[in-house]
């Protein structure tokens, strides 16, 4: 049971992972579908430009955070014999919250930059 506690990296994984693809080839394309795409991100090419020059380094660096948060937290509930499940629960949680705030991070910088409310 405590190896489904590496479920919980799946999410950090992933952060660093996409963070890395778009940091080697940024998507120029706003009409692409791809790279950080929001509505904060689409306004404009500026916009875009800036958005898909930022979003890499913002969620590498949260993905690396979250590896290391998610490790702790595994161990920590491991030794306190906290179930599977609920190990489980929390892992997911707080990985959905660093998500999220990876993308409040980003649109946050890109307002900041051009300005906006």
């Amino acid at each position: 049971m405590p190896f489904l506690l590496i479920l919980n990296l799946i999410t950090p994984f992933v952060m660093i992972l996409v963070g890395s693809i778009l940091k080697k080839s940024p998507v120029s394309d706003m009409k692409s579908q791809n790279g950080y795409n929001t509505p904060t991100s689409r306004k404009s090419q500026a916009h875009w430009d800036y958005a898909q020059s930022i979003a890499p380094d913002i969620f590498i660096s949260l993905g690396k955070i979250l590896g290391v948060v998610e490790i702790s937290l595994s161990v920590i509930m491991f030794l306190f014999h906290v179930s599977s499940k609920a190990a489980l629960l929390v892992g997911g949680c707080v990985g959905i919250g660093f998500l999220l705030f990876g993308f409040y991070k980003t649109d946050s910088e890109i307002k900041k930059m051009f300005m906006e409310d």
